[in-house]
């Protein structure tokens, strides 16, 4: 019961970062029109790879590290971690809105740079620390709640007064900065409140230096992530408005479903972690066959609704963004829960550096020859290349029986 009530206080925040994220879609595209709403997408793909860089690695590694920890350790590596991204928001923020401005285009640059902005702050987000005491509720009470009433505001100003997608998008800035200030607060209290005592925390080159391993299985995996939307975008940008569209759909889709593997990531470390790997995944073989129906069935309905009667994926669309939304669902239990159980962190960067390479090859030659379909083509395909990669790598740590093999544990 107790991991049912977990599941469903990570799955309301979720849910409501989720349908909040949705809902602004069709305001958005009304806004400032489905040319500058594929740019805005283009430039949150890139965010989302800054977003990584700001976390470094704590979103994969931290939930982990604070579960082990005391309440002094707790607080030495929350402090560590908020000095170590606050060092980093600053240059990774710029360069990734500059970035999203070229890919944006001439015209379009400034809903580049804000999409690129917007999802960069994410990184900053105390999620994983939640994760790691087990407390959904104050998360969706101090980060998710304020999160999703930036993005309502912004959705709010846009359908009432006709403000642009940039105004917008910079009410959902807001709600994040928001967020992050909301949940240090309540994190610092709570600590003080168990009684944690402040340690000498070290200097943020040494915490980085230590947390490469983390953020570069974090940052691979986001880069392939992104790959394919700037290949869209350079190689066939007429495509670009149905993938963004359906890119942006496929996403919230899979924050929605982030509880199955929130929860297994905590649940798997914590007893037998060969029994419990191997069940994780023989569960998330018929979950990713229902999620696979379900997004066939109900994709329709759901771009039909946040196309606004512009952007109309069809069938084939359909169905291949049900299989990668499947696919990537299993892709994160997979290393998110397990392999990172067993220390596997080398791996999961081999698998994505291995995919990446294949999804730019396939992604090009699919945008040019069939469009947006050809695209996802590619990036399905790719993402079956990773899954195998990572599960032939951690295959050894869940066959079998007996002693368990060792993990390599992070400093708590």
């Amino acid at each position: 019961m107790r991991g049912a009530s977990k599941a469903i206080g990570y799955g309301l925040s979720m849910i409501l970062l989720a349908l909040a994220s949705l809902m602004v879609i069709p305001a958005l595209i009304r806004a400032s029109g489905d040319v500058a709403y594929g740019a805005l997408s283009a430039g949150q793909v890139i965010g989302a790879v800054g977003a990584v860089v700001i976390g470094y690695g704590w979103g994969m590694a931290g939930p982990a590290i604070i579960a082990r920890a005391d309440a002094d350790g707790r607080r030495a590596e929350y402090v560590e971690a908020m000095r170590a991204r606050l060092f980093l928001c600053l240059p990774v923020c710029l360069a990734c809105c500059l970035i999203g401005a070229v890919v944006a285009g001439p015209g379009l640059r400034v809903f580049g740079a804000i999409g690129a902005l917007a999802q960069a702050l994410v990184g900053m987000s105390g999620q994983w620390y939640f994760v790691g005491i087990m407390a959904p509720y104050w998360f969706l009470l101090v980060e998710t709640l304020p999160r999703v009433a930036g993005t309502m505001t912004g959705w709010f100003v846009m359908n009432t007064s006709g403000a642009s997608a940039v105004v917008g998008t910079s009410c959902q800035c807001l709600g994040i900065a928001a967020a992050v200030v909301f949940s240090t607060v309540h994190i610092l209290a709570r600590l003080r409140r168990e009684g944690a005592v402040a340690r000498a925390v070290r200097p943020v080159h040494v915490v980085l230096r230590e947390k490469f391993d983390g953020v570069a299985a974090s940052i691979t995996n986001a880069v392939v992530l992104s790959l394919p939307m700037v290949i869209v975008s350079f190689v066939n940008p007429a495509a670009r408005p149905m993938f963004a569209f359906v890119d942006r759909v496929q996403r919230q889709i899979t924050v929605a479903l982030t509880p199955l593997s929130t929860v297994m990531q905590g649940w798997v470390p914590r007893g037998d972690r060969r029994s419990r790997g191997r069940r994780a995944l023989l569960a998330m073989i018929p979950m990713g066959a229902l999620i696979l129906v379900a997004v066939i069935i109900l994709g329709p309905f759901l771009t039909d609704y946040l196309g606004d009667g512009v952007i109309r994926p069809d069938a084939l669309i359909t169905v291949l963004m049900a299989l990668f939304v499947a696919l990537g669902t299993y892709e994160t239990v997979l290393s998110r829960a397990v392999l990172t159980a067993f220390g596997r962190l080398r791996r999961i960067t081999r698998a994505n550096v291995a995919s990446g390479l294949l999804a730019t090859a396939m992604v090009a030659a699919g945008v040019h020859v069939w469009g947006a379909a050809g695209a996802l083509i590619g990036v399905v395909v790719s993402m079956l290349v990773r899954i195998l990669d990572e599960y032939v790598g951690v295959r050894p740590d869940i066959a079998g029986a007996g002693e368990e093999p060792a993990a390599e544990v992070p400093r708590s």
